[in-house]
């Protein structure tokens, strides 16, 4: 599906890296089925692993440096933060940092997601988990455009977070340096 932008988007020097009226293409096909992949993985708050470690997965497979940072020790996790970068190619833009995160609230283990028509639902018996993972479906979208379009553009960083429905435990103990 084309998407035309509805703004300039510019860099720090008010040059115009992509005009308004540009159009992308996003592969919807691919984007649902991220999300209804993202959506039954486990992931409360505390026991992201499983998710973490698809998320590494798919961040390394778009060519992006992958750490993960030692948050999850401070708060009683099982994983850290992610923290990705994708190499731009234009130097002289200023970086753009993403975010999102992985862990759910209760009652989410176990999620059945159910498609009617053009909605994707929970079963019932628990909840979706679009908080947030309709943006890390989102952010890893806009990842392969970017890649498969070879679209200029400075560095860009992706957070996903730990422990964000409980305090923002992940956040408050990321690691910037």
């Amino acid at each position: 599906m084309l998407y035309a932008l509805e703004y300039d988007i510019r860099n720090t020097k008010d040059d115009i890296l992509i005009k308004k009226g540009d159009k992308l293409m996003v592969n919807e096909k691919r984007l649902i089925e991220s999300f209804m992949e993202l959506v039954k993985i486990d992931s409360i708050s505390r026991e992201e692993r499983n998710l973490a470690d698809l998320l590494i997965e798919k961040l390394e497979d778009l060519g992006l440096e992958v750490i993960v940072d030692q948050a999850g020790e401070k708060v009683k996790s099982n994983c850290g933060n992610i923290i990705a970068r994708f190499e731009g190619n234009i130097k002289e833009v200023t970086p753009i940092m993403f975010s999102a995160h992985m862990d759910t609230v209760v009652p989410g283990k176990n999620i059945q997601p159910v498609c009617e028509g053009d909605k994707i639902l929970s079963s019932g018996k628990t909840i979706l988990g679009a908080d947030d993972k309709a943006a890390i479906a989102a952010l890893l979208e806009a990842l392969h455009i970017i890649r498969e379009d070879n679209i200029s553009c400075g560095d860009i960083e992706i957070v996903f977070s730990i422990c964000e429905e409980i305090g923002l435990l992940g956040a408050k103990n990321l690691d910037i340096s």
